[in-house]
């Protein structure tokens, strides 16, 4: 086989890995789209749950709060009842005195409760807008999953076709050229087989590529690389 015709082969080759390599793309950013869908999800999830959490909280405030200005309640009246039994002025007066404490406690306690309650009102209407807004997200999720999985799906069958078409096209490159173009593949080097673009440059890695090796491009001497280790050829 003529080099020429090798090279060819080769291009060809390096257009259908440029279909699978963009497949694959397509896939990747897929997938990432899903996982970003199902963090979005998890976060939704998480700010429900510190908004419950948070509500459970409070509510525990709430009660031991209202636990505490009726324990004070009960320590007032058993204050009052006292006054008419202490003997002394004095007595009197430091009775006098805690069942007015008590009051002042449980007035704060129940100020407080009620702040928590307000507090409670306003959790639970944030409580209702984070459980809608997980309701949303979870539909998004359901609903572009379902496409992006789809795409994922019929690129993947169409790579498999392509897979098939590779292989049969690499069979026709000779063995020691197509070792190299995989080699060179395998290391990162996508495009395997350069184009010399106008500017006399290599297209893979930029570099100039000298004029005798133009030249002998141009009058097809011989297979010729970049000094990158690509391929390369001028476009007819």
């Amino acid at each position: 086989m003529h080099f020429s015709e090798a090279l060819e082969l080769m291009i060809e080759l390096q257009r259908m890995d440029s279909g699978l390599d963009e497949l694959e793309k397509i896939q990747k950013v897929a997938r990432q789209e899903i996982a970003a869908l199902e963090g979005g999800l998890s976060g939704a999830k998480a700010r429900l749950q510190d908004g419950k959490k948070a509500q459970e909280d409070l509510a525990k405030e709430r009660k031991t709060l209202e636990i505490e200005a009726g324990s004070l309640e009960t320590k007032i009246k058993k204050y009052q009842s006292q006054e008419s039994e202490v003997k002394s002025n004095e007595q009197f007066l430091a009775l006098k005195h805690e069942t007015e404490k008590a009051k002042e406690d449980k007035g704060k306690a129940e100020e407080k409760v009620l702040e928590l309650m307000f507090r409670e009102d306003e959790g639970k209407k944030k409580v209702q807008e984070l459980s809608g807004e997980l309701g949303q997200v979870e539909k998004k999720l359901a609903e572009d999953r379902k496409v992006l999985e789809t795409k994922i799906a019929d690129c993947e069958k169409a790579a498999a076709e392509k897979r098939v078409e590779r292989k049969a096209k690499l069979a026709e490159v000779p063995q020691d050229l197509g070792a190299s173009y995989e080699s060179l593949r395998n290391h990162g080097k996508k495009i395997a087989v350069a184009q010399v673009l106008e500017d006399q440059t290599c297209s893979g890695c930029k570099m100039k590529v000298p004029p005798q090796v133009l030249n002998e491009i141009k009058k097809a001497m011989a297979i010729q690389h970049c000094d990158c280790g690509r391929y390369l050829y001028v476009k007819a």
